[in-house]
């Protein structure tokens, strides 16, 4: 996929689902000469370190490129999540982490962290970037879109009008920076995930949002099957709440009408 088809990818997806925010274009880091020209390198460039979702509010609000290195970050979980840091199991550190996420019994923390925590080999990458999509200089791995549930239903609809399949996911409450983004990227399926309390408090992310992870190679297939959809009058912008005209109202709204002159009509009971 070129930067020029992914761009109007992105164009398209603000267009169709009327987005308040852009798409976030994210791309796996393996070296600094990976990183695009005129990213942003918060501490580097910034004077500044940010939570990733703080990173990612200010990608799909402010529209800057990023550049996200071990030593930008202000938060445990991204940089535990995308192997940046050691985090070696029967270390204090690792107890540390484990039975601080929000699961009461320390053996069951223990357990919840080794069979469902999302988590990218050690070291096999240095960082991400980020970049609004409809100006990415880079082709994503993966496209994060912030939505409410109305377009997070016109985007499942056209992934499975495209694929024939329901979109499973699993959920959790917190540490939503990695589980909008691990499981996508290894499994190159799409993801539905609940934006935790730091991207509510930090990230500035609305109760109404949900975030929907797209693999960069289905990135064409959502954006055809919402074009299609959109033709056949089943886009996210064809779809309206119907008014009920004529409808029944207290009796006492047809007796003034009547004293009007006006047309009476079915009354209102309860």
């Amino acid at each position: 996929m070129s930067n020029e088809s992914h761009q109007k990818h992105g164009e398209a997806l603000e267009r169709l689902l009327i987005l308040r925010y852009a798409p976030i274009a994210m791309k796996m880091l393996k070296s600094q000469e990976d990183i695009p020209p005129g990213a942003l390198r918060p501490k580097e460039d910034m004077g500044m370190h940010l939570a990733l979702c703080q990173a990612f509010g200010m990608v799909r609000r402010q529209r800057k490129c990023l550049a996200m290195l071990k030593e930008d970050h202000w938060c445990v979980w991204p940089l535990i999540g995308f192997g940046l840091v050691e985090f070696e199991e029967g270390t204090d550190y690792y107890d540390l982490a484990v039975t601080a996420n929000f699961v009461e019994d320390p053996q069951k923390a223990r357990e919840f962290f080794k069979n469902h925590y999302p988590l990218l080999e050690r070291d096999k990458y240095i960082g991400i970037v980020l970049s609004p999509l409809d100006t990415a200089e880079f082709e994503p791995d993966l496209v994060l879109i912030y939505c409410k549930p109305a377009q997070l239903r016109s985007m499942l609809m056209a992934a499975k009008y495209k694929s024939g399949e329901i979109i499973k996911s699993e959920f959790d409450a917190v540490d939503s920076c990695v589980h909008s983004t691990i499981p996508c990227l290894k499994t190159g399926s799409y993801r539905i995930t609940v934006p935790d309390p730091g991207e509510y408090e930090r990230g500035l992310t609305d109760e109404d949002e949900m975030i929907f992870s797209v693999p960069g190679e289905k990135l064409g297939e959502l954006v055809e099957g919402l074009e299609k959809l959109s033709a056949f009058g089943f886009g996210y912008k064809n779809l309206f709440m119907e008014m009920s005209t004529d409808f029944p109202r207290p009796k006492f709204y047809d007796d003034l009408f009547k004293m009007w002159g006006l047309d009476q009509g079915e009354i209102w009971k309860r």
